[in-house]
């Protein structure tokens, strides 16, 4: 879509972005200042020479996969690169009028850990940052890379980059005027993720779900050398997808959508709040949503986000809030094996739902108990579509499973009364 000089320039006023600002630096400026940035070894992971030399040769091509590590990742079909010089001066100015849109929600909603973070990257300026000077940037301050992708990847290539520490990043940039988005743009990519790499509990927490989907994903390639038949085989996959769904809700409610309590006050962390210049203020201050606070060291708690179902077309109902940075360090490959397992044989929760022994610090317009939600499935009243998927699970789960073949922990039975109850 094009635009006139004079919606260009009324979307600028709009944003508080002058238009002489969005001056994209050409290849030579791109060239000098990577070629300095690479000479620079007072940083936690210097890149060594060996490295910067032919990092630094290659800088004119367009980028593709970080080269700075001796790690190796194949994105096969959905690589794809950045070239820098055939960016738009729209899709520049969309990042410029979001950069500038989010500084007030951040410096107000954001973490203190995340804001210093931010100070570390290029990724405050009125230019889409260039991915090779980036990705350099990034290695030297954390230790993970840039990888370039054409589309939304499958979940299990996307936490294989995890694994190794690469971070899959697009180069489709927002259209002019848009918050929130169903997929990943540069936006939610770059000015939403990159400074949660320098909070060391986040990019941890982020590594381990690469390891845990890992183990996942060898276990069924085992189970299905061995299946003997074709109905076994999809039930091993099947089995294995469940697992992943699972640990994939952890990771949404705490890097995507995570809340945290710092100095007795809720600022955020997750990307896909921070990205939206809407959601930000919403994911804190609106009576609508829902916000429970969890302790990540719990299994109970971490079983519920594990079990709890997630929206991605529209603001999120529900937030759980950390108690702190801390307790996500107890969110190692081991446990969030034991608790997906576990996830599988309890009923599960929608967006909307609130169950006994939550700590709810706001119930939002639309919460409910399971209860209530039975009541009006049960009675033909309109439902949302996910909170549908949820009730025809458990439906199926309770044919499948009957109450005496649950092997549930203390902490599962303690969630499957709740949600019983």
């Amino acid at each position: 879509m094009s635009f006139s000089n004079s919606e260009l320039e009324n979307f600028a006023v709009k944003h508080g972005v002058t238009l002489d600002t969005v001056a994209p630096p050409n290849s030579e400026e791109r060239h000098k200042a990577l070629k300095q940035l690479l000479q620079n070894n007072d940083v936690p992971f210097p890149i060594s020479q060996e490295k910067a030399g032919p990092y630094l040769d290659n800088s004119h091509k367009p980028f593709g996969i970080g080269t700075l590590s001796e790690e190796k990742i194949d994105l096969g079909e959905y690589q794809n690169h950045q070239d820098y010089d055939s960016l738009t001066f729209e899709e520049h100015l969309s990042w410029a009028c979001l950069i500038k849109d989010q500084k007030e929600t951040k410096e107000r909603y954001a973490c203190k850990e995340y804001l210093q973070g931010e100070d570390s990257f290029p990724i405050k300026g009125t230019t889409i940052p260039d991915y090779h000077f980036l990705n350099a940037r990034l290695y030297q301050q954390t230790g993970w890379q840039l990888a370039t992708v054409s589309t939304i990847i499958p979940s299990s290539l996307f936490f294989h980059c995890h694994r190794h520490r690469f971070f899959p990043v697009t180069t489709m940039m927002r259209s002019l005027g848009t918050d929130y988005l169903e997929e990943p743009d540069i936006g939610h990519d770059l000015a939403g993720h990159i400074a949660t790499f320098t909070i060391p509990q986040v990019a941890q927490v982020m590594n381990n779900h690469g390891v845990a989907h890992e183990w996942i994903s060898e276990q069924m390639r085992k189970e299905l050398i061995s299946a003997k038949t074709q109905e076994e085989s999809e039930r091993v996959t099947s089995e294995a997808e469940q697992l992943l769904l699972y640990a994939g809700r952890i990771y949404w409610f705490t890097v995507e959508f995570g809340l945290v309590m710092q100095e007795n006050e809720m600022v955020a962390f997750g990307a896909g709040i921070l990205s939206s210049p809407g959601e930000t203020p919403y994911s804190i201050e609106s009576p609508k949503a829902t916000r429970i606070l969890i302790d990540p060291t719990s299994d109970r708690d971490l079983l519920r986000l594990a079990a709890t179902d997630y929206l991605i077309d529209e603001y999120q109902k529900t937030y759980f809030v950390m108690k702190d940075f801390e307790s996500l360090s107890s969110i190692t490959p081991e446990r969030i094996l034991s608790v997906i397992e576990e996830a599988k044989h309890i009923p599960h929760l929608g967006w909307r739902d609130i169950v006994e022994g939550d700590n709810v610090i706001n119930s939002g317009a639309e919460a409910m108990t399971p209860g209530e939600k039975f009541q009006k499935l049960s009675q033909g009243r309109p439902i949302d579509e996910a909170s549908k998927r949820v009730a025809l699970r458990n439906l199926e789960l309770a044919e499948s499973q009957p109450d005496e073949a649950f092997a549930l922990s203390p902490s599962g039975k303690l969630l499957l009364e709740s949600i019983l109850h």
